[in-house]
């Protein structure tokens, strides 16, 4: 069971309603330009959401510092001194930024764990709030870091030990190859009895950003052969590659055009920001003719563009065997099905499971809730560009 698994995420009612309406809503048609732009509307209301000030604001309510999300203001002085009490350092200003109003970012997630030391959150309470309120992933237990701040957190280590714990293992180094899964890693910090246990299993068992994901990777590239297999058959162009005397892997490498194209639905212009009329956390990081190069050569990427990869590549798949069977019309049927075989492959990767309110894993959702999921994503995705 993962990190993700063992954390119940408390549902409010406006989960419910985004549920109710992208669950169990109105099914939508890809050919009607209402449905088209209700979809598009309801993606934008996910970010009216102020997800990280609301988590914030909530915490520190707790904490005995009464706030709303527009206090800023009371926040920020309240985070600062957190910081200068409990962590000995002064808030950093990307912190200081996202109280003020900025996305929080994903890249040094060091800031991501210390402001929940500082807001004294256990295991499970910062594990909920990077899925609720970070709106990504806690816990990547190949990472160093992620292993010492789920190391100390388990064991409810004060923020100096942290800081040891990560000077102290500066100099590890990556191991070349991947022989140990992430389940059999959590396993071992768990049974870990000392500071001193822990860093002699860490020195060998940390390793470099590329090999995090290699069960993700793996699936990826299965379903991507998959389905450029079936895009050789039913691509008359491509069965003319397929002519005598032509190499077969080099038209199957050729295929990556025809893979987004299946995917999303458009040709990649070079710019994934043209798909204005859609949430940030909805484009950033989406697939492209560069980034899957990347992963189909194995290159380090980020593991948002491989959840959301995976994600695409399940929802082509589901639906397409969908069609075939003609087992289209059984709309919400289908659509749970789906997210809970989704589900299972998140978990079996490492990611976070299916999050309702997270603009991207939403509006997946809410084009399921159709007839023709396929085209309706496409149909969304072809009128945001536009």
């Amino acid at each position: 069971m993962t990190d993700q698994a063992y954390t119940d995420l408390t549902i409010n009612d406006y989960t419910d309603d985004v549920m109710d309406t992208a669950l169990y809503g109105d099914a939508l048609d890809p050919e009607n330009p209402d449905d088209i732009s209700k979809a598009i509307d309801f993606s934008l209301s996910l970010d009216d959401k102020q997800y990280f000030l609301e988590g914030l604001a909530a915490r520190l309510t707790e904490l005995g510092t009464p706030c709303s999300i527009d206090e800023t203001d009371t926040m920020l002085a309240a985070v600062k001194s957190r910081y200068k009490d409990i962590l000995h350092k002064s808030c950093p200003r990307t912190v200081v930024e996202w109280i003020r109003g900025t996305t929080p970012g994903i890249t040094n997630r060091q800031n991501n764990y210390d402001l929940c030391y500082a807001l004294e959150m256990n295991l499970k309470e910062t594990s909920s709030f990077f899925q609720k309120h970070y709106l990504t992933i806690p816990f990547i237990l190949r990472s160093r870091m992620d292993a010492i701040f789920y190391y100390c957190l388990l064991n409810q280590k004060p923020y100096s030990t942290v800081v040891e714990l990560l000077n102290f293992s500066t100099d590890y180094v990556p191991q070349d190859t991947v022989n140990t899964s992430t389940a059999q890693i959590r396993t071992a910090i768990r049974d870990v009895k000392t500071d001193e246990e822990f860093l002699s299993y860490l020195s060998s068992h940390c390793y470099t950003q590329q090999q995090h994901f290699r069960h993700a990777k793996s699936m990826i590239m299965e379903e991507l052969d998959d389905l450029k297999q079936k895009l050789l058959y039913k691509s008359e162009m491509q069965k003319n590659i397929m002519d005598e005397g032509a190499d077969p892997k080099a038209s199957i490498s050729r295929l990556n055009s025809e893979t987004l194209f299946a995917l999303l639905g458009y040709k990649y212009t070079g710019k994934n920001e043209t798909l204005i009329k859609l949430p940030k956390r909805f484009t950033e990081s989406l697939p492209n003719d560069v980034t899957l190069g990347k992963i189909v050569n194995d290159e380090e990427v980020s593991y948002e563009l491989l959840r959301k990869t995976l994600m695409l590549l399940k929802f082509n798949s589901f639906y397409s065997s969908a069609d075939e069977a003609g087992a289209q019309d059984n709309i919400l049927e289908n659509l749970l099905d789906f997210k809970e075989e989704l589900n299972i492959t998140l978990d079996a990767c490492g990611f976070s499971y299916v999050y309702m309110r997270h603009p991207f894993d939403c509006l997946l959702m809410y084009c399921a809730n159709s007839p023709n999921p396929i085209g309706m994503l496409h149909s969304v995705l072809e009128e945001a560009r536009n």
